[in-house]
Formats: structure tokens, sequence, C-alpha cells
């Protein structure tokens, strides 16, 4: 059995605006490195998969930025976005047409890892559980602190007594208020729902079937039209119609994430214990988690700066210009070529709420 990788790329990360533009998305940025994230992402796993068994799940307007920083990877397409699930089952048909005992693992391009071997052993323990047994295996992390904006899993009885820790899962919980993510951070039965997943194809194409009929149904067809293109030795544009044909005619209850539609439903996911450092680079906050602090006790990506009295500030620029800073703290300072981003910490999650505003006011140039 062939083990691929499957990343998830399909975001355009809003958060991070100004420097993730719809020309430029937030996979293909230099948060935590001088790499950017989908490259680093590719890197950390080239241990334990093939090269050529790597493919980006990602839009057609992303394809483009994405496969300049990745010339050599495969890539699967979807016509339009219509969240995890459609994107996982699409993923998963193209790979049994390729392999029909692929052993496939999901993850995404905005994860970031301190210990990278414990990571890739952890997967490794999923992947021998897959390859054996009828199991969407997940992955939870062991909390660190309190997140309110993870969801959680509850662990069930133990799968295996030694190794890597497998458990059936007993409930998911979605982004729980501060109370109650402290009592399921002290508690030892709570993992944070980390989005990764490690199955068997057909394993993963059956659980949707079973839960999803409607976009079971319309992968079929892909699935159909897949097979006529390879009698044909070459790629049929009937193909891509009938994939824009199924992503566009789903039922709205249906184009949702992989974590609804299937796997709160599912009676064969388990849960793998991750007790390897990880962290969610979904917004600004993350560089203070990822990036040391400089002898100021700011946070610094990029920028050349000058401070008097100003700390605790996350400094990030793709400019040239210097930036200084007199009296200024908690604040969170992105200046690009044509933009600069002046946010209070704690209200980084609001900077998708600037790029609805600029798509209100129409000032396009800026999007």
């Amino acid at each position: 059995m062939a083990i691929y990788a499957v990343i998830m790329a399909g975001g355009s990360g809003t958060r991070f605006w100004p420097v993730s533009r719809q020309s430029i998305p937030k996979q293909c940025l230099h948060i935590t490195s001088h790499k950017s994230m989908i490259q680093e992402t590719v890197d950390r796993l080239i241990p334990i998969i093939e090269r050529d068994k790597f493919y980006i799940a990602t839009g057609n307007h992303l394809y483009e930025p994405i496969r300049q920083d990745l010339p050599d990877i495969g890539f699967i397409l979807e016509p339009v976005a219509r969240n995890t699930a459609p994107c996982i089952g699409l993923s998963m048909i193209h790979l049994l047409h390729k392999d029909p005992e692929a052993i496939v693992l999901l993850e995404t391009a905005d994860h970031y890892y301190q210990d990278e071997e414990l990571y890739r052993q952890h997967l490794l323990g999923a992947i021998s559980h897959a390859a054996t047994h009828n199991n969407i295996c997940l992955i939870g992390i062991k909390p660190t602190y309190p997140a309110t904006g993870y969801g959680y899993i509850q662990q069930g009885s133990p799968v295996n007594d030694q190794g890597i820790r497998i458990f059936e899962v007993q409930r998911f919980v979605e982004k729980p208020k501060l109370d109650t993510a402290k009592q399921y951070a002290s508690s030892e039965d709570y993992l944070w729902n980390s989005g990764m997943f490690i199955a068997r194809a057909q394993v993963m194409l059956d659980e949707i079937s079973l839960y999803m009929p409607h976009l079971y149904a319309g992968l079929m067809k892909i699935q159909t039209a897949l097979k006529k293109a390879n009698k044909t030795d070459k790629k049929d544009e009937k193909v891509d119609i009938v994939t824009r044909e199924v992503f566009e005619s789903l039922p709205a209850e249906e184009a949702i994430s992989i974590d609804f539609g299937v796997m709160e439903r599912s009676k064969n996911v388990v849960v793998v214990e991750g007790i390897f450092p990880w962290d969610d680079v979904g917004s600004w906050a993350s560089m203070d988690k990822i990036i040391p602090e400089d002898g100021n006790k700011n946070v610094v990506n990029g920028a050349e700066y000058a401070a008097i009295d100003s700390s605790r500030n996350i400094i990030y620029s793709t400019s040239k210009r210097l930036i200084t800073l007199i009296g200024v703290n908690d604040m969170v300072v992105v200046d690009t070529a044509d933009a600069l981003l002046l946010c209070p910490k704690g209200r980084e999650e609001d900077v998708k709420k600037i790029v609805d505003k600029l798509k209100q006011e129409e000032m396009q140039r800026y999007l």
C-alpha cells in the first residue's frame, strides 16, 4: 500500500491581510521561516512520504501562486470552493483512480510543529493503524492551554495499549466557551481537533457514501468521467466539466466541512493522542507562539525597526521602510508596499472584517 499526502490549501487567509491577497494566498507566505508555509509542510513530510505521492488540493484561482512554490508537486483542483467535505471527496476519487489501495494523509498548509520527528512518529502510528483497520484516524493534540478557537475531541476507550496511543471517539465539541475550555484543558479526556486525518481512500469514500449521499452520487459521476478519459489515454475536458457541474449543484447541506458531514456521525472514527507541540497558524497572533521575542520583547519578522518604550508588539514587514515605535505596546504592526495594518493584540481575528469592508467599498486594488 502506498502512502499519499493531500495538503488542503484552498483558503485565502484573510486574517493575514495585508500580506495575503487574492493572488498571494496565506499558504505562500513566509510566516514561520524563510520558506513558505506550504513548502514547509511538504518538507516535514518528505522523510515518510515519497515526493511523487504529494498532491495539493486547492482552487483553480490559487493554482499558479502555489505552483510557483511547488512546481514538481501534483494538484487536485476544485472548480469552486465548497468546503472540506467536497474537497476531500474529490481527492479520494482522484487517488483511487491512480491507486485502489491508497492510504491518504490529509494535512493543511497552516500548521506549525516544533518537534517534527515526534510529529512524524505519530503519523506513522496512525498510518499503521489505518492500513489494517477500517478506521479514519484523526490526530488530536493534548491541550496546553484553554483554547476557545479550536474544536475538541473527547476520548473514549483505548484501541491499543502501547506505542502511539489511539482511542475511540466519544464526542466532538465545537469551540467551547472559556470556562468549558479550562475544564477540557485540565482534563485527561479531551484533545484539540487538529483537522488532520489518515485513512485508506476507499474507507473515507465509503463513509461519505453513508452520510453524504448527494456528494457521493456526484463523486461517482466524476469517477465515471475519469475512467472514460483514461480509455482515451488523455486528459478529457469532460472531467473538468463534470467536476464543475457536480460542485456547483451540491445542496447547501452537503457543501460543508468533513467534520460536520462525516466525522461527527461516523462509527469508524478513532483519534490518535498527539503529545507533540502544535499550533494552528490562523492569524497574526500565531507569531507570538512561533517566533522568540527580541531584546525589546517584540516579535519581529522581516522588519527593520527602532523603538523607544515599546514592547510586546508583533511586527511584520515586506516593505523596505524603517518602522519606528514610540510608546507603542501590545500592537500588531504589518507593513507592505501599499498597505499598513495597525491592530491591538486581541483583535487579530477582526482583520477579516477589514477585508470585508474593502470589498464593500470596492477597493479591489488592496484585495
